[in-house]
């Protein structure tokens, strides 16, 4: 995960109040483990469902069963004139009377099912939608967050545990949050950054089960309430406010700049992070190309075609946090300014990928004819700088503080208790 707030699936979604199964204990393996639906794709062509060992295929409710399947069976589903088609092996895709959604399970409580060779706990979903399918995996909060907190903080090694706690209760927090926002949708959060990165069965680790077993149940609140709990990779030195990034939305007193400076020293919690310290490199060609491409998204006034020859690029400020507030793209046919956050998704790599993160200073080298002939961009950090830095967790972790102080410390007021 790496930014907050909710993305929205504009898809025309067929029996999207689908009710959910009354047998949580085949989803979660425990009638009270909260259930937790995940798209793992949104506009699918084919999916191919199996199991590890045996499993049942049924139609739109769990009464009408269409097929048992043993370990070695698969079904391959495609979306056709806008209805769900299904076939077992590899003929020929059969038209049917069973229109969807399917709900696919294992026969064994906490058996594993298989989505295009991955293997998920839980149920799989798959509902028709205008634009292809949507294959969302229900299961229980638990299992969820062990196919999500090994890929979100990574592979720790001994002396590391609490950082892994801390990830477990800021993924969990998270997920109770949007499962409260979700609505009518047929899904309660996406698998990939847009909300957390999720990676199903074949994603667990050792270490991360243990950090979800220790802290079951467990989330943050401020002031009595569960909150959104946003958290990044590494801060670069300090976190920020949510003003200072996403400039657009409201502050939260509990989402503030937290120094990583490690006491009486000149070092950070979160030095050991590859990408504490960085330099990204535009050429002219480059920056002119990627500037062009992207600027419209994120200022108004833009011309169509040509934004013209770069002149010059100038920070308009630094943020309480030390971070760039704005910057304004001097070209020939205009100045254009970009805020907070949306300076990452307009200096862009050659490839795509957005800059590190708003924590840097500029330096340009004349080019011909009053051109920017070099853009060098140095800065600290990675990812949005907002909540939990994982890097200063795992340093805050081999220090010694547990947990529970690693929270409180990245959001600032808030306290670690039950969901119940």
């Amino acid at each position: 995960m790496r930014r907050a707030g909710i993305l929205f699936f504009f898809g025309a979604v067929a029996c999207a109040s689908l009710p959910r199964s009354t047998d949580d204990e085949a989803v979660a393996g425990d009638q009270r483990d909260q259930p937790v639906r995940i798209a793992l794709a949104t506009s699918a062509r084919e999916a191919r469902i199996g199991g590890v060992g045996a499993w049942v295929m049924y139609n739109r409710s769990t009464v009408q069963r269409i097929f048992r399947g043993k370990a070695t069976d698969e079904v391959r589903v495609e979306i056709r004139s806008g209805r769900l088609a299904y076939t077992r092996g590899e003929g020929p895709i059969a038209s049917t009377r069973y229109s969807g959604p399917y709900i696919f399970r294992s026969m064994t409580p906490g058996a594993l099912l298989k989505y295009d060779g991955k293997r998920y706990r839980g149920e799989i979903h798959i509902f028709a939608t205008d634009s292809g399918m949507l294959i969302v995996n229900r299961l229980g909060m638990e299992s969820y967050l062990r196919g999500v907190v090994p890929l979100e903080i990574g592979n720790r090694r001994p002396g590391e545990e609490a950082s892994v706690q801390a990830q477990a209760v800021a993924a969990r927090t998270y997920s109770y949050v949007h499962i409260a926002e979700a609505g009518s949708r047929a899904f309660d959060m996406y698998s990939t950054v847009q909300d957390q990165v999720y990676g199903g069965a074949d994603a667990e680790k050792p270490m991360a089960d243990d950090a979800i077993i220790a802290t079951k149940d467990m989330v943050l609140r401020y002031a009595g309430k569960v909150i959104n709990t946003p958290y990044h990779s590494t801060c670069g030195g300090s976190t920020a406010s949510v003003e200072e990034v996403w400039w657009r939305k409201p502050s939260q007193p509990y989402l503030r700049p937290v120094s990583d400076r490690i006491p009486g020293s000149n070092g950070y919690y979160c030095d050991p992070s590859p990408r504490f310290r960085w330099t990204t490199i535009f050429q002219r060609a480059e920056l002119k190309a990627t500037v062009e491409k992207y600027l419209a998204q994120y200022s108004t006034g833009v011309p169509s075609g040509s934004i013209g020859s770069i002149t010059g690029v100038r920070i308009e400020g630094r943020t309480p946090s030390d971070r760039v507030s704005a910057v304004t793209f001097q070209t020939s046919r205009g100045n254009y300014l970009i805020r907070g956050d949306d300076v990452r998704f307009v200096l862009r790599s050659p490839s795509g990928t957005i800059l590190n993160n708003t924590y840097f200073t500029a330096e340009v080298t004349p080019g011909p004819n009053g051109e920017v002939g070099t853009l060098t961009v140095k800065g600290g950090g990675y990812g949005h700088g907002i909540g939990m830095c994982q890097w200063g967790a795992i340093g805050r972790a081999r220090a010694g503080q547990d947990y529970k102080t690693i929270l409180t410390t990245y959001y600032p007021g808030t306290t670690v208790g039950p969901i119940d």
